[in-house]
């Protein structure tokens, strides 16, 4: 039986990342330039990324630190609840946000994934982390680029009060 970590659990990220960075290209291809121009940016700094894991893994596999299966993937419960978790999130996320709008559900689901990831000692940091993710994602989308995510009261009031 082989004793080495797997890689494949270690592929998901990326592979996943590579197919978002896809759909949101797709997404924004047929809106105006600058829509384009972040989606571009977006997608590349997702390939950059993706790139650099790929490289990782294959020195990994190359030396015989890691082999082609899925050992240890299942072997830690925190980490798969976690993982379990995160997708949850992300699944209300998407859900929630036509009647929770943009920026509240997106402070929510980067607040409780880095909760979920981190724990609750960690609750200074990941206010910081989601308030700045909120506030950089809200000036470049619904400021800039002028992206058309459902909004609610706090994103028209935030909006109005800054414009």
């Amino acid at each position: 039986m082989e004793k080495r970590p797997g890689l494949i659990p270690e592929l998901i990220i990326p592979i996943g990342a590579i197919a978002f960075g896809i759909y949101y290209l797709s997404t924004v291809w047929s809106l105006p330039f600058q829509a384009r121009v972040v989606g571009i940016y977006v997608s590349g700094a997702i390939a950059i990324l993706s790139l650099i894991i790929f490289v990782r893994l294959a020195r990994e596999f190359a030396s015989g630190r890691k082999s082609l299966g899925f050992r240890g993937f299942f072997t830690d419960p925190t980490a798969e609840v976690r993982r379990w978790g995160v997708l949850v999130m992300t699944v209300l996320f998407i859900a929630l946000m036509p009647l929770l709008g943009f920026t509240v559900s997106l402070f929510l689901f980067v607040l409780g994934t880095v909760l979920m990831i981190a724990g609750m000692e960690r609750l200074k940091h990941a206010l910081i982390i989601a308030s700045a993710t909120t506030v950089i994602a809200f000036a470049i989308f619904i400021l800039l680029v002028k992206v058309r995510f459902p909004l609610s009261i706090v994103d028209t009031t935030i909006r109005n009060w800054v414009l």
